[in-house]
């Protein structure tokens, strides 16, 4: 008879523990090596994600839409703003609104969202004048909230503020003094209501360190020193009583000063 060959040995399989050596039965093997090899299969596919999500063209940032602008362009704006060929996974919203605060100070208020891919918009809100302050040849204009911005185009329903050559200049980004803002606000309402009681018949303003604000009298054409300061509607109307007083007598003075309401006095 033909003798059987002899039976293969089962490789044997050992786990060393804290209590020993254990043996690992073949399906335990088998299970190890499958979730190892899921494992593997798993982080190559993340890894190819994540390559994926890092270098497509998909992702990146290009052409945001620009809402809610009126004199700033929207090309300005995307530029302010740094976003453009970000990766939106990189993009941080408080970032981009700091950029474009900082780079176009007309901008009151600004928002950035974004949806993937990368999908974003910029929603802005301007800055609306108050008056504007002409030294020289530059041109700027003030909010009621003091912040200086350039000026864009024409508005002539603003006062026009004509600023001495010694006076400090107001540059784009910084903030009027509070004073000066009050008095040029509460001008302003009156330039535009052109109401009774309101100084429709001036056009423009003089500022200078001496006296702040100043103008000259319509009907006399001599100066009128208003100074700044909240109360100036108080000292329009005593420029307007001092100035009908002036008128009845027949008084041409040099100048007149109403920078305080209660004290006013002119030269003759």
């Amino acid at each position: 008879m033909r003798e059987k060959p002899p039976a293969r040995k089962r490789k044997q399989i050992f786990m060393t523990t804290a209590t020993g050596q254990v043996r690992l039965a073949p399906a335990a093997l088998d299970a190890a090596t499958s979730a190892r090899v899921i494992s593997v299969v798993i982080l190559f596919v993340v890894v190819l994600a994540a390559v994926d999500l890092t270098t497509n063209e998909a992702f990146y940032v290009y052409h945001p839409a620009v809402l809610g602008n009126e004199r700033v362009s929207s090309a300005e704006i995307i530029t302010a703003s740094q976003l453009e060929g970000l990766h939106v996974l990189w993009l941080q919203p408080e970032h981009v609104v700091a950029s474009l605060r900082a780079n176009l100070p007309e901008l009151r208020t600004a928002f950035v969202w974004c949806s993937l891919p990368a999908e974003c918009t910029i929603q802005v809100e301007e800055r609306r004048p108050t008056f504007e302050w002409r030294q020289g040849q530059t041109r700027t204009w003030i909010d009621a909230e003091g912040m200086v911005f350039p000026a864009r185009g024409q508005s002539p329903g603003l006062p026009v503020v004509e600023v001495a050559p010694n006076v400090t200049a107001l540059l784009p980004g910084q903030r009027a003094d509070s004073g000066l803002v009050s008095a040029m606000s509460a001008l302003a309402r009156d330039f535009a209501a052109r109401q009774a009681g309101a100084l429709s018949e001036v056009k423009s303003y003089r500022f200078t360190a001496e006296h702040g604000i100043e103008f000259s009298d319509p009907k006399g054409n001599w100066p009128v020193y208003l100074g700044v300061g909240p109360d100036v509607t108080a000292r329009v109307a005593m420029w307007k009583s001092l100035s009908a007083s002036l008128a009845s007598r027949n008084v041409k003075p040099k100048f007149v000063d109403v920078h305080y309401a209660n004290a006013p006095f002119y030269s003759k």
